[in-house]
């Protein structure tokens, strides 16, 4: 294939004022051939030597086995599966190290720098120097640090389940067990707290920051006004998309009103913003981090995975490393609760997320 030569065009779909194109238009335009599993809603699709699995309402896209952030949700539309344009050449490019080049309504896909791979055009990969790479920081006697960060503590109880556990409590068993399971696969293991005291929101990434740890955990109970609200959800730092996600993290920010010198009235959509672009080197990374985590928990519990989305937890503002918040389960649904008041399931809990810390962690320095 020649440079710039033209190897085909799709015909975007506007849904909610952002650009799709159909997993049909994909299949015609690399001569990919495609898998349903009815079952399971998920549509696989091998081409230009790569398989990728989509699933409607999922803004993750697994691709040879590994999730990949699309930035927006997979949609079912008259036209059929809706991928995200952006974020699937987004992701392809990361996956690949090949690049996707297209612009105007009417989408090219072009070549450049060309190796020669198919229909694909590739370029030799730069060299990754930056210390957001995790790889970078291999301690000589362990993995690397992580810092936990059990949610609450304090005068700040969290939620309160319907028999009248605290999210305070549970959040701190929780790491407790969690420090262990790590340490037993060799990381060093801090928490931001390991009794029940009250430590503003910000002092937590910083202690994470000063200690130039490789991956930051916090750890929280998810709460609704819907007492059948359920299931497990991953977070990662960035302005949120849905009202969900925003309700959950204006939630987990509550804390800001108990801090002596509060600043909640400061925080705007405009300042996450800001926070999101120091945590955009890490975001790819800090999101399939809540996506693997997340996977995990609701394996271990039997319970429902909701899918990891980006929102404005404070908790997560300023972290120069990969940065996740996971709400474990439900402390308002009475179901969740008992879950979650007994040691063996805090364990479970602990062992999922350790696992995927380690899930992780291999798949970002290989």
């Amino acid at each position: 294939m020649r440079d710039g030569e033209q190897v085909g065009i799709i015909f975007p779909v506007d849904i909610e004022g952002y650009k799709y194109f159909s997993t049909d238009q994909l299949v015609t335009l690399t001569k990919g051939v495609r898998y349903f599993a009815p079952k399971k809603f998920k549509e696989s699709i091998r081409m230009w030597g790569i398989r990728a699995v989509f699933s409607p309402e999922n803004a993750f896209a697994i691709i040879d086995n590994v999730p990949y952030n699309l930035g927006l949700p997979v949609r079912l539309h008259k036209d059929g599966l809706m991928i995200p344009i952006t974020g699937f050449f987004e992701a392809y490019s990361l996956a690949t190290n090949s690049q996707l080049i297209f612009h105007s309504d009417t989408i090219k896909i072009n070549s450049r720098d060309v190796i020669k791979s198919g229909d694909v055009e590739e370029h030799s990969p730069k060299q990754d120097t930056s210390e957001s790479s995790v790889a970078k920081k291999r301690k000589d006697s362990s993995l690397g640090l992580i810092i936990l960060d059990p949610g609450h503590g304090g005068k700040d109880p969290g939620a309160i389940g319907p028999s009248g556990i605290r999210e305070k409590d549970i959040t701190l068993s929780i790491c407790k067990y969690l420090k262990s399971e790590l340490e037993k696969r060799n990381f060093d293991v801090q928490l931001t707290r390991d009794s029940d005291v009250f430590i503003p929101l910000a002092d937590r990434t910083k202690m994470a920051n000063n200690a130039k740890a490789d991956i930051f955990l916090s750890v929280h109970c998810n709460a609704s006004n819907k007492p059948t609200s359920n299931g497990t959800q991953g977070f990662y730092l960035s302005p949120a998309k849905t009202d969900e996600a925003r309700t959950t993290a204006a939630l987990e920010n509550k804390a800001l009103l108990l801090e002596d010198d509060p600043i909640i009235d400061q925080l705007d959509e405009l300042q996450f913003i800001m926070a999101d672009m120091v945590q955009t080197t890490y975001q790819r990374e800090s999101s399939i981090l809540s996506y693997i985590i997340e996977q995990n928990v609701s394996k271990k519990l039997d319970i429902v995975a909701r899918g990891p989305q980006g929102a404005g937890f404070y908790v997560l503002y300023g972290a120069f490393m990969p940065a996740a918040l996971i709400e474990v389960a439900f402390i308002s649904n009475k179901a969740e609760e008992q879950i979650l008041s007994l040691p063996k399931n805090q364990q479970k809990i602990a062992s999922a997320i350790a696992e995927g810390v380690e899930q992780f962690w291999e798949n970002i320095k290989r």
